[in-house]
């Protein structure tokens, strides 16, 4: 559940109240999907990744992997001599599929927050 600044995650101990803007990424493992944030320590909720996709739609997320949600604005840099890696604030690596480079070019390409400084970009 979300509303337009945050998103309200369920724990077995607690209801968190979580900053979009500040979740840095999610990792998935089975049935349960970490978020990751800029100021807090890590939360973990029973909930699979593909539904916190949908939670985050329109925020700027990117799912550049199987097991990972990220927030495209809080993207530094992607290191293509490490299999297209990104890297986020806090130096947090990120893996990106050989499916996912295209799409994510695209995106970093075409969005208007993207083009600034953008003029050739090769995978």
């Amino acid at each position: 559940m979300t509303d337009r600044n945050r998103i309200i995650l369920h724990t077995s101990e607690s209801i968190h109240f979580i900053d979009i803007r500040n979740i840095l990424y999610c990792r998935s493992t089975n049935s349960y999907t970490t978020f990751y944030t800029s100021d807090n320590e890590p939360v973990v909720v029973s909930k699979n990744l593909k539904d916190c996709e949908i939670d985050l739609a329109g925020h700027g997320f990117f799912r550049p992997h199987q097991s990972y949600l990220v927030n495209l604005a809080h993207l530094q840099r992607i290191d293509k001599t490490k299999g297209f890696q990104l890297i986020l604030t806090g130096n947090n690596l990120i893996p990106t599929s050989t499916r996912r480079k295209k799409e994510l070019l695209h995106i970093l390409l075409n969005e208007s927050r993207f083009q600034t400084g953008i003029q050739h970009f090769q995978v």
